[in-house]
């Protein structure tokens, strides 16, 4: 089965300087029939004003991967750890029993827009990296694909989000905000940044 869901089904949620576009629903938006793909919970596209971000707040029990469009992600944590993020690195935290962290976009001028992935897992203990893709998550697997031609994913369970051009999946042409939720094997052609989470039943 392969489910296509278009960047204007998205839920959006405004607060001050941050706009974000979230493909499960949560908090405001709730919808009980959209909570999860598998163990994936959210897939959240922010867009943050200079200057603004996420202050310090609270996550457990999931794994997180951020990966950066435009601009400078910075990140700060309880660990007292520090980290500027730009685009072609992933960003993972592996959130434990619980940590408090800040995402912020790190330029007083120049917009931020990165996109969020986070999994639900039950490992205890928290861990942190910023490498390029693909990941080894602990329920599942992410990459980026930015040029496909004919490209098969085979996975029990497989979550496509177009970050950036234009793809071609089952049949469905996809832009920018578009994602597909697939119980099969999937068959990709298309040019951009696709993200790719392969998730573990």
């Amino acid at each position: 089965m392969t489910v296509i869901r278009r960047a204007s089904e998205r839920y959006v949620t405004t607060q001050p300087g941050i706009t974000t576009w979230s493909c499960f629903s949560s908090g405001p938006n709730f919808d009980p029939d959209n909570v999860s793909f598998g163990r994936l919970i959210t897939c959240d596209e922010h867009l943050v004003a200079p200057g603004a971000g996420f202050e310090s707040h609270a996550h457990a029990r999931v794994e997180l991967v951020s990966w950066v469009l435009d601009g400078t992600l910075e990140h700060r944590d309880e660990a007292g750890r520090r980290q500027l993020i730009i685009a072609g690195a992933a960003q993972y935290q592996l959130t434990g029993t619980g940590i408090r962290h800040a995402e912020l976009n790190a330029s007083s001028l120049e917009p931020l827009h990165f996109v969020q992935l986070g999994l639900l897992t039950d490992e205890e203990l928290p861990a942190y990296d910023v490498a390029a893709p693909p990941l080894t998550l602990t329920a599942g697997r992410f990459d980026v694909l930015r040029r496909c031609r004919s490209t098969r994913i085979v996975a029990p369970l497989v979550h496509l989000f177009v970050a950036i051009g234009n793809f071609h999946v089952a049949g469905h042409d996809l832009v920018s905000g578009d994602s597909v939720r697939a119980t099969d094997a999937v068959e990709i052609d298309g040019d951009g940044e696709l993200l790719v989470v392969t998730v573990d039943v």
